[in-house]
């Protein structure tokens, strides 16, 4: 599958990949000459468009971005957010001509110096009463800024309930997991707020995008996705020595020990990301002195209740916060890592993992099939004896060793289907096909 759809054919996401990482590496100048060279489409409102009309410098729409996320430095969704934001900071892509401009609300990212900053309220994405307040406030900068598309990924707009948009709303949906779960009824007022209100939408993945035209009505292939990609620093391998000393002061400061397994998650039981399949792998006979390290700083009453579910893993199971430098370490030193949820909007983790080195072990299940491929070996999410026989096989000297080699063999194809500067790039090109559209048609 390739990592971008909708409006988008797979020989523009060829030609992107290639104009961006010469952008990237030689600069606008290079990356000008070889969109020149190739054969691109130049349908008005494509990806290759945008990419032209950026390196020739031509004007744009004003964007305005509300970096609510910028606030949190660590998760899933804040590493997508310092993906775009790279992919935004090449020289010369965005210009006075075409500018973007961020709300601050105590941004916690180095990668949002030197945009055009708009101070705001500070507000937590996960204090839903509290981030109704923000619709009044995101509406007095547009007008300030005079923005032409406001784009958020997390349910603020730029307007109070029942009533009109100030400017066309793009909406970047990472996933529609409060629509399959029992959400807090606030949370899914506002989420509905957002997406129906939304003059566009922008989904992280096939299985996200065919959820929102679900929920929308909308046809199917109508809403546009762009898989995210791995951050670089997951795939520059430290000197030996140097990890070797790393990876000995996160094993004292833990007690962490091999064999271990990572959950790149802080979850509780009956979630859909469901914890307690490979907590009760664990328990099976042969894989007693596996250990399970649990990445994201969740609260000591969230991992209790693992325990208390599972007792057989009483002094066996980790919880830690962990930098990236230090992720990236646990990823390859792992036994595997485990992403066992019923349903994701795409499963990033994964990805680092394998441009880390790591073994990863997902779930049979939408948006985890995208992010893995055939470069991860899968099991049922409601199997746990099929997820500890896959662990007993890498623990068996005889099978382990195969396996890891045949992954191998599959990692570096399927993570070069992902281009770290795509998702940045098609908000753009989102944003000016808004700005563009008189409102009926968007």
């Amino acid at each position: 599958m390739p990592s971008l759809g909708g409006w988008y054919s797979p020989a523009d996401l060829t030609i992107a990949s290639a104009v961006l990482l010469a952008w990237q590496q030689e600069g606008r100048e290079s990356a000008l000459q070889l969109l020149g060279n190739s054969q691109a489409d130049e349908r008005s409102g494509s990806l290759l468009s945008e990419l032209r009309l950026r390196l020739t410098q031509a004007p744009g729409p004003r964007l305005l971005v509300d970096g609510l996320w910028f606030a949190r430095p660590w998760g899933g969704i804040s590493r997508v957010w310092d993906q775009i934001l790279r992919c935004w900071r090449l020289p010369g892509l965005i210009t006075p001509q075409a500018p973007v401009a961020l709300i601050d609300r105590n941004s916690h990212t180095a990668l949002s110096e030197g945009f055009d900053s708009l101070s705001a309220s500070e507000a937590d994405p996960l204090d839903w009463p509290g981030l109704s307040a923000c619709s009044g406030e995101n509406g007095r900068l547009v007008q300030q800024w005079q923005a032409d598309v406001f784009l958020s990924s997390w349910i603020t707009t730029t307007a109070p309930p029942r009533q009109q948009p100030l400017c066309a709303e793009l909406a970047l949906v990472h996933d529609c997991m409060p629509e399959r779960s029992q959400a807090d009824p606030e949370q899914m007022r506002q989420r509905r707020r957002w997406l129906q209100g939304a003059a566009g939408w922008l989904a992280v993945s096939a299985a996200s995008a065919a959820d929102v035209e679900g929920l929308l009505q909308r046809r199917a292939g109508s809403v546009p996705w762009c898989h995210p990609a791995v951050d670089p620093s997951f795939q520059q391998p430290l000197p030996a020595a140097v990890a070797e000393r790393l990876l000995a002061r996160l094993r004292q400061r833990l007690g962490l020990r091999d064999p271990y397994v990572l959950l790149p998650s802080i979850s509780v039981p009956g979630s859909y990301k469901n914890p307690e399949v490979l907590a009760e792998a664990l328990c099976r006979s042969g894989l007693e002195p596996v250990q399970l390290l649990r990445s994201g700083g969740g609260s000591a009453v969230v991992a209790q209740q693992l325990l208390d579910r599972f007792p057989a893993l009483e002094g066996r199971s980790l919880t830690a916060g962990l930098t990236e430098l230090e992720l990236a370490l646990v990823y390859r030193q792992a036994l595997a890592v485990v992403m066992p949820s019923r349903i994701e909007g795409f499963g990033l983790p994964a990805l680092e993992a394998l441009a880390a080195g790591g073994t990863v072990l997902l779930a049979d299940s939408r948006g985890l099939r995208e992010a893995g491929g055939r470069a991860c070996l899968r099991f049922p999410a409601h199997n746990p004896g099929q997820l500890a026989g896959l662990l007993c096989a890498l623990l068996d000297p005889s099978t382990g060793p195969w396996l890891r080699c045949r992954l191998a063999s599959r990692r570096t194809a399927h993570l070069n289907r992902f281009h770290p500067h795509l998702l940045g790039l098609a908000l753009l090109a989102e944003a000016r096909r808004l700005s563009a559209a008189p409102p009926a048609a968007r």
